[in-house]
């Protein structure tokens, strides 16, 4: 009853919006589906003490120090997990379910070297940081955490200045992720019925070259954001945003869809369930190549091995899509790693970005950012760096 009485109150200052319905249920050639085929529910990390959570932290912290004498601290670590379900009901039909779980651990490890008479270096000190998340707990391995964020860190010793100029630039997945997660953000229906998106005007236009497909499927087997349902009770469904470089498609909720004269595409997300949904991307990625990571670096006779990048969500101007933003990496010298870098600028424009992506590689990643964002090592040519 008092719940009833606050929504009246609530109402009566509202103007009204013909889009604001309450979703109806429609079928998208998914039907609503059996959750259970994703695989992505581990009743053990509910069931797992809080002494063994404990436990995977402290042995990210340790496991760190150990994997390399020159990695004396760690700036930051992180252990967490959660598990979640919910079922959606409505008057008009709407009947679905989901659930999922996630177990994930974070370090950002210090290097330092000694000085010739043997003493810490702090003029050496570097940082490096890896993430690792998994659905199930047993698969949550925080010793080959600490290997990757000690490798990470201990590589960059030594950093100097990077010369200047345009370059063909190498992005392993946890830097290529970054720029993927700014399409995903973009291509919200919402923003582009506001025209507060890069990507406002350009359906069916070519926005990256045709070596780029791009693909948000909410019914990847064994994705992380997998899903039967999204927080509307719509199926989820499978789709190239961007195909062969063409821009496709953009992400739709109920409200959006029902406003541009479409269906929802199963993307509506919810923090909670008493505010409105978002619209989100689900099991969001660049579709992989051929070629392996270091068949590409052997591509680069001279260029640069991309780490690092910062702020490129903050730094991206939303009418003309130009972006500058501080980065650091590894130069390339005769298709091998040679002389770390630091103190440089990544610029130019995010179209451009895409449309120079040449090459594309097989080891696509999962990289846990704001969503679950999937992004093979991939080369971009002629890249603006300044050093």
């Amino acid at each position: 009853d008092e719940l009833i009485k606050k929504l009246i109150a609530n109402t009566e200052k509202h103007t009204p919006d013909e889009h604001n319905l309450l979703p109806e249920p429609h079928s998208n050639g998914n039907g609503d589906g059996d959750d259970t085929q994703f695989d992505l529910y581990d009743d053990n990390i509910l069931s797992s003490p809080i002494e063994e959570k404990i436990k995977n932290a402290l042995l990210i912290d340790s496991s760190a120090r150990s994997a390399d004498t020159r990695i004396v601290n760690l700036g930051w670590l992180q252990y967490g997990d959660s598990a979640e379900e919910y079922a959606i009901a409505s008057s008009l039909g709407i009947r679905g379910e989901a659930r999922r779980s996630y177990v994930y651990g974070y370090a950002l490890p210090t290097a330092m070297e000694n000085d010739a008479s043997g003493q810490p270096d702090p003029t050496t000190v570097q940082t490096g940081m890896a993430l690792d998340v998994s659905s199930h707990l047993s698969e949550f391995d925080p010793k080959a955490l600490r290997i990757k964020a000690a490798q990470r860190a201990v590589r960059m010793i030594g950093a100097g200045e990077c010369q200047s100029g345009e370059m063909d630039v190498i992005l392993p997945p946890e830097t290529g992720s970054s720029f993927i997660g700014l399409v995903a953000d973009m291509l919200s229906a919402d923003l582009i019925q506001k025209k507060k998106s890069i990507f406002t005007g350009k359906l069916n236009k070519p926005v990256a070259s045709d070596k780029v497909t791009i693909i948000d499927d909410g019914r990847l087997k064994g994705g992380l954001a997998s899903a039967a349902v999204d927080g509307e009770g719509i199926p989820t469904t499978t789709k190239e945003i961007i195909k062969d470089g063409q821009l496709t498609q953009f992400l739709y909720d109920c409200y959006t869809a029902h406003r541009g004269k479409t269906t929802s595409t199963g993307n509506a997300a919810r923090s909670a369930f008493d505010c409105r949904p978002s619209i989100s991307p689900t099991n969001f990625y660049m579709k992989p190549g051929v070629l392996s990571a270091e068949d590409i670096l052997k591509s680069v006779a001279n260029g640069l091995y991309l780490t690092e990048v910062s702020g490129l969500h903050a730094s991206v101007d939303p009418v003309t899509g130009n972006f500058s933003i501080p980065g650091k990496g590894l130069m390339i010298s005769g298709g091998e790693l040679a002389q770390p870098v630091s103190g440089l600028t990544v610029s130019g424009n995010i179209f451009d970005f895409f449309k120079s992506i040449s090459i594309v590689g097989n080891d696509l990643t999962w990289e846990m950012q704001s969503h679950i964002i999937g992004a093979p090592t991939f080369k971009v040519d002629g890249l603006k760096i300044t050093g």
